[in-house]
């Protein structure tokens, strides 16, 4: 479950990320087309280019690359055939492309070095340790690319272009390092949460359970009971309480011990678990009394299930028992629109105690 919630966030945070740099890319493109209607005739001349050739080179091709990028990892995303990993990958590396395009036309290299900021954002939500080492590397060729593009394009002393290139690689080294340890804090921070929420769904799912049977405890049952009730009321469907009692089973501990008593409420809890599973909840309700809580169903099949148990339990061999055997009583109820949740118990209880009257080991079913 845990695994469910993390796979979800991921989701959320991947579309919130597209949006995001879908949004960035949109902005570029505008300050393009101001740039080119403001300055084409100066960088034009400046760069030996037609008109036609300016606007192809830095608003057609920007396009085409954001297009690419934004479609290609939206309907990645949407298809929704990438692993959780394999998405968190894609979304990284159009991440650096949308910040790339406007780097690489402008010879800026303000930008390229804040790539590795994406490696932080992507650390921040998903924490993946590969993702922040390649962004890294990718920043760092980028940058490369782009100092050589600069020395050819402007006069630069020796000294001052080295100072230049020593402070970009410093400022990339620097934020990568700092990604990779935020990258660790936050990945050991996710475990932690994750395995206290393990920790805590165990602990209730324990509290919500007899240790003796397995069987959901009076607590869950009074719980379902008012959820029962809630869903019968709006859908019109058919609900059902079968309340069980193994006869006298006081005489059982007695006789045999409590040690074998617990024997005989594992092997009815055994069966009750079993014939229900199709149709409802077992719960044990205290002592030697078990509840099935019946859903979406016709009496017929629910007085099927009862009595199978009934007589698989009186058939059942108890080694330490020879060959004398133990029964079962049990009283049915259906619900009875707009009836209390203790209105309803107690109808199947009176069942119950009129089949133990009746001489037991049987079913009465409430009227």
């Amino acid at each position: 479950m845990n695994d469910t919630i993390t796979v979800n966030i991921s989701k959320k945070w991947q579309m919130l990320l597209w949006k995001v740099f879908l949004t960035l890319a949109c902005i570029f493109m505008v300050v393009e087309l101001i740039m080119c209607m403001t300055n084409i005739g100066n960088d034009k001349a400046d760069l030996g280019m037609s008109g036609g050739a300016y606007i192809t080179l830095y608003v057609v091709v920007p396009f085409l690359i954001y297009a690419a990028a934004l479609t290609g990892t939206l309907v990645a995303l949407k298809k929704n055939k990438l692993t959780d990993n394999g998405a968190d990958w894609l979304v990284s590396l159009m991440m650096f492309t949308v910040l790339a395009v406007p780097a690489f036309e402008h010879y800026n290299s303000i930008i390229l070095v804040l790539m590795p900021t994406i490696a932080i954002v992507i650390t921040a939500i998903f924490a993946n340790q590969n993702i922040t080492i390649v962004i890294a590397l990718l920043a760092s060729a980028s940058l490369i690319i782009n100092e050589i593009h600069l020395h050819h394009l402007y006069d630069w002393t020796q000294m001052r272009f080295s100072g230049y290139v020593v402070t970009s690689f410093v400022l990339v080294f620097i934020l990568t390092f700092v990604t990779c340890l935020l990258n660790m804090h936050t990945k050991e921070l996710m475990e932690s949460i994750g395995n206290f929420t393990v920790r805590q769904m165990s602990l209730m799912t324990e509290l919500r359970k007899d240790p003796l049977t397995g069987l959901y405890n009076r607590r869950s049952f009074e719980e379902s009971l008012e959820k029962e009730i809630l869903q019968t009321e709006e859908t019109g469907e058919k609900a059902y309480i079968a309340i069980f009692d193994i006869d006298h089973f006081k005489n059982v501990n007695d006789t045999y011990g409590h040690s074998n008593g617990d024997v005989v409420i594992k092997a009815l809890c055994k069966m009750l678990k079993e014939k229900s599973k199709d149709y409802g909840l077992a719960f044990r309700y205290g002592g030697e009394e078990f509840v099935i809580l019946f859903s979406n169903i016709e009496l017929p099949k629910v007085i099927n299930v009862v009595e199978d148990v009934r007589t698989e339990f009186r058939c059942y061999y108890f080694q330490f028992m020879n060959n004398s055997g133990i029964t079962c009583s049990c009283g049915v109820a259906e619900y009875s629109k707009g009836e209390s949740a203790k209105a309803w118990f107690n109808r199947a209880d009176n069942s119950l105690y009129q089949a133990k009257e009746a001489g037991r080991n049987r079913t009465v079913v409430s009227e």
